[in-house]
C-alpha cells in the first residue's frame, strides 16, 4: 500500500522455521538484521520501522547504524511500547483497591480473589508446560520459542537514548484506571501515555492516533488509514 516508489522489505526472526536458535537479545538480533539490510542497501540514509515489539529491534538497528556513521531518516513505530514498564507500586495498588472497595464493595473483593486464583493457575501451567513446535510443511514453525527468546531480550535490554526522529502510530489508549496524579494504566496494569513513554529517548517525536486496536490496526480496513498517515510522515522525513 505504500506504493511501488517506496520498496518495502520485511525481516523474519531467526529460528522461526527450522532448528536455528532464536536471538535472545536485541543487540545481536539487530546486528544480524543489518547484515541482511546491507545486502539490499549498502549505505544510508535508511528508513526503519517495526510493529509492536519489532519496533524495539528497529530502534536498536538505528542505534547501531548511527554509531557506524550512517544516516537514519526516521524510525516508524507501530504501537511499540517501552520494553520494561515500571511495575505498579504498593501505593498505586492500594489506591486502586480503595477505589474498587468504594465502588464495588463485596463483589469487588470476590472478583479479586477469583482473579488471583486464575493468575496462580496460569502461572503453574506456564511453569510446568513445555514449548511445542508445529510442522508447517516447509520446516518446523517455532512461534513459542521465538516468544520466549523475545521475553529474554526484553528483560536484558537497557533502553538507550538515540538521536533520531521517530513517528509513532498507535490506536486510542486503553485507559482502565487514572491515578490522582494523572498517571494511567490499561487492562494489563501497564502505564500508558500519549507518547507510549518514548519522548525522553528520541530526538523528536510525532504521534498519530489510528483506528483499530493493537492487533487489527495493521489489518484491513484500518491499515489503509495507517498507511496514508505513514506516507505523510515519510514525506516529511524525506523533505527534512
Amino acid at each position: 500500500l505504500l506504493g511501488e516508489e517506496c520498496p518495502f522489505y520485511a525481516l523474519q526472526a531467526r529460528g522461526l522455521y527450522g532448528d536455528a536458535e532464536p536471538h535472545d537479545n536485541f543487540e545481536s538480533m539487530a546486528a544480524d538484521y543489518l547484515e541482511e539490510v546491507r545486502r539490499v542497501q549498502p549505505q544510508g540514509p535508511y528508513l526503519l520501522g517495526g510493529f509492536s515489539g519489532g519496533g524495539i529491534v528497529a530502534w536498536e538497528m538505528a542505534r547501531q547504524l548511527l554509531a557506524s556513521g550512517e544516516q537514519v531518516l526516521q524510525v516508524i513505530l507501530l504501537d511499540t511500547p517501552i520494553t520494561a514498564p515500571s511495575p505498579l507500586s504498593a501505593a498505586d495498588r492500594l489506591q486502586m483497591a480503595l477505589y474498587g472497595l468504594r465502588n464495588g464493595g463485596l463483589a469487588f473483593l470476590q472478583q479479586r480473589v477469583r482473579d488471583r486464583l486464575d493468575w496462580e493457575q496460569r502461572k503453574r501451567a506456564d511453569r510446568h508446560g513445555t514449548l511445542t513446535s508445529v510442522d508447517s510443511g516447509n520446516g518446523t514453525f517455532q512461534s513459542q520459542q521465538i516468544g520466549a527468546a523475545f521475553v529474554c531480550a526484553v528483560n536484558s535490554y537497557s533502553m538507550p537514548r538515540v538521536p533520531v526522529d521517530v513517528a509513532l502510530f498507535r490506536p486510542k489508549l486503553d485507559v482502565r484506571f487514572t491515578f490522582s496524579d494523572g498517571r494511567r494504566i490499561n487492562a494489563d496494569r501497564r502505564y500508558v501515555a500519549e507518547d507510549n513513554l518514548w519522548t525522553s529517548y528520541v530526538a523528536s517525536l510525532s504521534v498519530t492516533e489510528v483506528p483499530g486496536n493493537h492487533d487489527n490496526m495493521v489489518l484491513e480496513p484500518n491499515v489503509r488509514v495507517l498507511v496514508a498517515a505513514m506516507q505523510k510522515a515519510i514525506a516529511r522525513a524525506e523533505r527534512a
